[in-house]
């Protein structure tokens, strides 16, 4: 190979790894943005709850949420479908871990909306704000 066909070939690789870079971080044609809510429907004459969610590449750090109060974000799932968000709820002296958001690189949810939200009985998940949709996944510990 000359010189220049080296040099041509090593820049096509460094601009397809940029790409491949930037998919992995922000949203194709093909996926939608993905958002979390963590909701405190906690009693009123409760504790507030804290918490603190993160994923491997992204630590959201610790929040407090009053009664009714809502913790949101978002994100774009990773190309290789390996994308986990999890949260640590704690409510006094009660607490649990886990998973709020996990990909899976063969199926992919036509959902973009999950709401989790903490009651006094445990914490509850939902693909919608209607809280007759909400169904009891964790007891609290």
């Amino acid at each position: 190979m000359t010189n220049t066909t080296m040099k041509t070939l090593l820049i096509i690789i460094v601009i397809l790894l940029n790409i491949l870079q930037t998919l992995g971080r922000g949203c194709t044609l093909k996926q939608n943005r993905i958002y979390i809510h963590v909701v405190n429907n906690l009693p009123s004459n409760s504790q507030q709850l804290k918490l603190r969610c993160q994923s491997a590449d992204d630590d959201l750090g610790y929040h407090t949420l009053s009664i009714n109060q809502e913790f949101e974000w978002s994100f774009c799932e990773n190309v290789v479908g390996s994308t986990l968000f999890f949260c640590h709820l704690y409510w006094g002296s009660k607490q649990r871990v886990f998973d709020v958001f996990r990909s899976n690189m063969f199926v992919r949810s036509r959902h973009t909306q999950y709401y989790w939200v903490a009651k006094s009985d445990g914490i509850y998940s939902s693909h919608s704000k209607v809280e007759s949709t909400y169904k009891k996944m964790i007891d609290w510990k």
